[in-house]
Parts: structure tokens; C-alpha cells; sequence
């Protein structure tokens, strides 16, 4: 059924949404993303969503009849990089100060959760928000990435780096080549912005950074490979000798994520995957990934990717 707002972390009012994606967008599509599409009588807005264990993606192509505003929804606090290749975007803060978002930059913007929103003017417009994951963000020193009401890092894209984001519209490529291939791309973008806006690094020894660090290691080294069982915090902290609120708060801190936020994470993606490449019917997939039941597994899917799982199938 169509929804009144848009897809994935940007939301707009009184848009109608489809997984049927118009023909003049079909060029735009990406191997082995989630994609979908927005309209309303002041433009339209397609949606593509991928991810693997080091960035979360959102790129958005759109063409505006008309300015349009939408809010940026996010769950938690994130860095993020924020890659312009067509248009001009003005990002306001719960400040009610302004950040222009010129054609041909990035920004590194550390933002809150559902206090920003993104302008649209009439026009195209095409650009990227790279999610640093857990595993990333634990190794910058987020104090050189200050808010985006104080003036962010930011630059112009080089031609080298232009050329590679435009790299991801390839037709050559897919399956698991190109996912291996997409990620070593950007993550070669995402550290090369890194350097060039002056982000600094974390100089600790993971092992000295936090007293539990062998520990929740182990734990997050155990919940990937047993994403299919058990996983509450007081099971992982019964057989890894941990107290539960020590290793609550000790994951946070060292990972930047909450530990069912990890595994809840780990479970979708997998999920995504065993839709997207095999038949298993839906009931087998909640299993395989720790569910005891489809409508459960249902339920957090489709808050998590905007659509329900057969609708991942269909794509």
C-alpha cells in the first residue's frame, strides 16, 4: 500500500511510495542495493540503500518540480559522510542555522538523532551519506568531527574520487566481486576524505583503550558466528563470565553501537542476503537468522528496511 512520506533516513510528507522503479531512473539503479521510489505533485525521490560491515549507505537521486524540506530520521547519534555530486542542498540544524551543500563536496557531519532537515530546491539532485560503522567510528577521534551547527570539515571532491562514486552505477559487476570491489572503492573515499579534512585518529591500543577489550571481542567474534542462536545479554554474558550491565556498557563504549543494535543488524543483513539470493521461504529465513517467528522477523524487517521481506524478494 503507498505511504504518505518517503523512504529511508529523509522523510517527506505526501509522497507515494513503490518498489516499481520508472524506466528513466533505470540507469541510476545499483548492483545489489535496495532501491525504491517517491513522488509527489513537487517531485520524486529514488531511494537506494546498501551496507556491509564498515558503511551503511544512503544515495538519493531526485528531480524537483518545487522546494521541498525533509527531516532526517535517525535512530542514534552517527558520523557521517555526506558526499554532493548534482544539485545544491541546504541542511538546517535544530539550531535553525544553515548548511550549504554545494555541487562536487563532501562534509563530515556528526548528527543527532531527528533534529535536522534537508532543503530541496527545484532542480536535480544526487548525493550520498556514508554511515561509518561501529568498527570505523570507534577509531576516530569523533572530537575532529564536530556537529554541523559548527562549521564541519568539508571540501571539494577531487576528479579521482568524483569518478570512483560515480564507479558505483557500473553494469559489469555483481554478486559477491562487486560487493568486495564496492566496498575496498569506498572505503578508499571514505579514508582519503578523512585525510584531507585533517580527522584524526585514535592513538590507544584497542587492548589498553578498554580492560574488557579481549573479552568483547570474543562476544562480538561469537554473535557472528552464531547469529542463528541465542543472544540476549544475559546468555552472552553467562558464558563469556561478564557481568550484563558491564558488558552493556563496555560494548557501547568500545563499539559505538548498542549490543542488540549489533545483532539485530547482523541478523537483518544476513536476512536481506538469504531473501535476495535463495527461495527459502520467509518462515526458514527467520529461523536461520534467530527468530522464533515469521511475523516477529516481519515486524523488525520491515521498520528496519522500510519494506516488508517479500517485497525485498520482488525487486
Amino acid at each position: 500500500m503507498p505511504m504518505k512520506t518517503s523512504a529511508g533516513i529523509l522523510q517527506g510528507a505526501n509522497y507515494d511510495f513503490t518498489m516499481q522503479i520508472p524506466r528513466v531512473y533505470h540507469q541510476s539503479l545499483i548492483h545489489e542495493a535496495i532501491a525504491n521510489y517517491n513522488s509527489n505533485t513537487g517531485g520524486d525521490i529514488l531511494t537506494q540503500y546498501f551496507s556491509d560491515q564498515y558503511l551503511h549507505a544512503w544515495l538519493y537521486e531526485s528531480n524537483q518540480q518545487e522546494t521541498q524540506e525533509l527531516s532526517i530520521q535517525l535512530a542514534s547519534s552517527a558520523i557521517v559522510a555526506l558526499f554532493n555530486l548534482d544539485g545544491y542542498t541546504v541542511l538546517h540544524t535544530h539550531r535553525q542555522e544553515q548548511l550549504e551543500i554545494v555541487q562536487d563536496s563532501y562534509y563530515l557531519l556528526s548528527l543527532q538523532p531527528n533534529i535536522h532537515k534537508l532543503e530541496l530546491p527545484a532542480g536535480p539532485h544526487r548525493f550520498l551519506f556514508l554511515f561509518l560503522s561501529p568498527a570505523i567510528q570507534s577509531l576516530v577521534n569523533e572530537e575532529s568531527i564536530p556537529a554541523p551547527y559548527s562549521q564541519p570539515p568539508s571540501g571539494l571532491l577531487t576528479i579521482n574520487s568524483r569518478e570512483q562514486l560515480m564507479g558505483l552505477y557500473q553494469r559489469e559487476l555483481d554478486g559477491d566481486i562487486w560487493r568486495l570491489k564496492r566496498q575496498v572503492m569506498l572505503l578508499d573515499i571514505l579514508f582519503r576524505t578523512l585525510g584531507e579534512a585533517g580527522v584524526r585518529y585514535r592513538r590507544e591500543d584497542m587492548a589498553v583503550y578498554h580492560r574488557d577489550y579481549q573479552t568483547l571481542n570474543m562476544v562480538k567474534s561469537y554473535i557472528a558466528e552464531n547469529i542463528d542462536k541465542k543472544l540476549s545479554i544475559q546468555h552472552l554474558a553467562t558464558r563469556f563470565g561478564i557481568q550484563p550491565t558491564q558488558l552493556r556498557r563496555g560494548y557501547y563504549k568500545l563499539y559505538h553501537q548498542h549490543l542488540c543494535d549489533y545483532v539485530r543488524d547482523l541478523r537483518l543483513d544476513k536476512a536481506r542476503k538469504l531473501l535476495t539470493n535463495t527461495g527459502l521461504p520467509v518462515q526458514e529465513i527467520a529461523w536461520e537468522v534467530g527468530y522464533e517467528s515469521a511475523a516477529g522477523f516481519s515486524r523488525v524487517f520491515a521498520h528496519y528496511y522500510q519494506h516488508p521481506p517479500m517485497d525485498i524478494r520482488r525487486i
